[in-house]
């Protein structure tokens, strides 16, 4: 099948990528479990960093010196700045600004050595070389791996407290507390969601590999699609719209070894392994079961039902998407399906 990345639709429009580009910025921000979850706090420097190595590479083919260097020295600047005194520990900010110069290198270096691939081949191939990369670095050193594992559960444990707090502000207030009489369970609710919060640490540090790798497609998508609208020399198509989204079938094979790992008791010291591919190929078919859907679903009728069904059974259609993802590799739903009109 043909490499189709996912889009802020339009070559020209706007709307929709400044919507996703606040949401994917203000994450570390918002008082929510995500925040807890985002590996990368420093997500407007990931987006401005992916902007650069995007306008270099234009430079390389022909585009302009004056954008790539603009770009380049606010990367720079931004990368190079001291972390802020209540912001992440020194290790965890240098590991993340690291990581970040790792995968936009890696990034340059394949839009340099394949042109003609998509945006999605290059970004996944990016994000593997960086997480070799990464992984060789800390087998390297001493316990490596457990310490960067224990670096990021302390900032995961930093960020969570810090929801808490807000969280425990508010119910505080007197709205709250006269809410709260009204409907005796909140607190009960609001105990029960502090103390699945507090799991997030560690659940967080289990699958970093994986919320990496997420976080870094994202940000370079929305660097790719920035540079696409700020310049006239492109470096590859443009994104596509969701329901085109689509990407080689061989990647079920990372779904398939996840599985085994997992799953099997033979690969019991593998689990880890197995967990957070399971995650990060889960996720891509999940998008891609999107994809389907919302390529079928063009009808209004249909698609409202669909959003209805998503707000009152979230789970159930995420199942459903990721069924339909996995399902589209053997049969190409879009090409047997008719979408509705």
């Amino acid at each position: 099948m043909n490499d189709t990345a996912v889009s802020l639709p339009g070559q020209n429009r706007w709307g929709l990528l400044i919507v996703t580009l606040t949401a994917f910025l203000a994450l570390p921000a918002l008082p929510t479990a995500l925040r807890s979850y985002t590996p990368i706090g420093e997500t407007t420097t990931f987006v401005v960093a992916a902007l650069a190595v995007c306008a270099v590479v234009g430079w390389w083919n022909g585009g302009s010196a004056l954008l790539a260097g603009i770009w380049v020295a606010i990367a720079a600047w931004m990368i190079a700045a001291p972390a802020a005194d209540n912001g992440p520990s020194v290790t965890y900010d240098q590991l993340s600004r690291g990581w970040m110069l790792l995968v936009v290198a890696a990034f340059g270096v394949v839009s340099l050595l394949a042109p003609k691939q998509g945006f999605f081949s290059r970004a996944v191939s990016a994000v593997g070389i960086a997480i070799v990369g990464a992984f060789m670095l800390a087998v390297a050193v001493p316990d490596g791996i457990g310490n960067m594992q224990q670096t990021a559960m302390t900032e995961s444990s930093r960020r969570t407290e810090l929801t808490i707090a807000q969280f425990e502000q508010v119910t505080q207030t007197t709205q709250w507390k006269r809410a709260a009489k009204r409907n005796p369970g909140w607190d009960s609710m609001f105990a029960e969601s502090e103390a699945d919060l507090r799991k997030s640490p560690e659940r967080m540090s289990n699958a970093l590999p994986a919320l990496l790798a997420l976080e870094s497609l994202a940000a370079l998508a929305l660097g790719w699609a920035l540079f696409y609208r700020l310049s006239a020399v492109h470096i590859g198509p443009p994104l596509g719209q969701l329901r085109e989204f689509r990407f080689n079938d061989q990647l079920i094979w990372g779904l398939a070894v996840g599985l085994t790992l997992f799953f099997l008791p033979t690969f019991v010291d593998g689990k880890g392994a197995g967990m957070n591919l399971l995650l990060f190929f889960g996720m891509l078919y999940l998008l891609r079961g999107a994809g389907v859907l919302s390529w079928v679903t063009r009808g209004r009728g249909i698609a409202i039902g669909l959003i209805l069904l998503t707000a009152v059974a979230p789970v159930i259609v995420a199942a459903l998407a990721l069924g339909v993802g996995v399902g589209d590799t053997w049969m190409d739903w879009r090409a047997r399906v008719s979408p509705a009109t």
